[in-house]
């Protein structure tokens, strides 16, 4: 039980982290279609962490389904409704204003572990 905590409060914010970096290197264009949706007031809801999770429900890695389960649904409340997290809502905001900053979704610690913080 305690290794699950750790994995989900530990882990998995240095992993969606790396993945949202990543994602910023390579310019991969479904994530840059969702910045350009974000900056014409156009946001969608997003459907890839919900098919990855199917697929990772299906072959029973039930904890990688809910990591893209929780960042799906953070990352939804933070566009839909950012008055139910407003410290993520302004961190995830700046992140789009600057788009080289903020990378962390779920959590913030990661940008301060990793000096890419901004205020």
């Amino acid at each position: 039980m305690f290794q699950t905590i750790l994995f989900y409060l530990i882990v998995f914010p240095i992993i969606e982290y790396f993945s949202h970096y990543f994602l910023h290197i390579i310019n991969n264009s479904i994530h840059k279609k969702h910045h350009i949706k974000y900056h014409t007031n156009n946001y969608s809801i997003e459907k890839t962490p919900i098919v990855l999770s199917s697929i990772f429900i299906y072959f029973q890695y039930y904890h990688t389904a809910i990591c893209f389960l929780i960042y799906w649904i953070i990352h939804t409340i933070i566009h839909l409704k950012p008055q139910w997290v407003p410290i993520l809502s302004k961190h995830h905001h700046l992140h789009h204003v600057h788009n080289n900053c903020n990378y962390a979704v779920s959590s913030i610690w990661p940008d301060y572990l990793f000096n890419t913080i901004k205020k």
